[in-house]
């Protein structure tokens, strides 16, 4: 997977999860914030990240079971985690993306999606996306 693509399907996942969620959401990191990770064989890459968020108060309960049932159901396997706040909601093992989250917390709801790993330097990419 290259770089662009990479972005392109991370984006889509964190847009299909908070349109499904509703209300405002604003970016806290990313879409264009590349760190390091580790290619198959053993190489470094890079991936992206992008973390957005919400004031929405929401169904935290049934806002996480509705993303937890939607990952399930795009093949990846998922885990949640209740606390006091709400739930967390972790899905990871899609086709198009390493990971997806949602914390359903009252008030503070976040998304956040991690891209493929791709062949590429995480400090270079950054680099030449603060000289643009």
């Amino acid at each position: 997977m290259d770089a662009d693509s990479a972005k392109q399907h991370m984006i889509e996942a964190v847009d299909d999860a908070t349109a499904r969620l509703g209300g405002v959401w604003k970016p806290r990191t990313g879409p264009d914030y590349a760190e390091d990770c580790v290619l198959p064989d053993g190489e470094q890459g890079a991936r992206w990240r992008y973390l957005t968020g919400s004031e929405l108060a929401g169904d935290p309960t049934a806002d996480g079971a509705r993303m937890a049932d939607h990952w399930r159901a795009q093949g990846m396997e998922v885990v949640v985690r209740d606390s006091e706040d709400g739930p967390a909601v972790f899905g990871s093992g899609g086709d198009d993306i390493a990971g997806i989250s949602v914390y359903a917390y009252s008030g503070n709801y976040t998304v956040q999606a991690l891209s493929r790993c791709f062949p590429g330097d995480a400090d270079r990419i950054m680099e030449q996306l603060s000289d643009e």
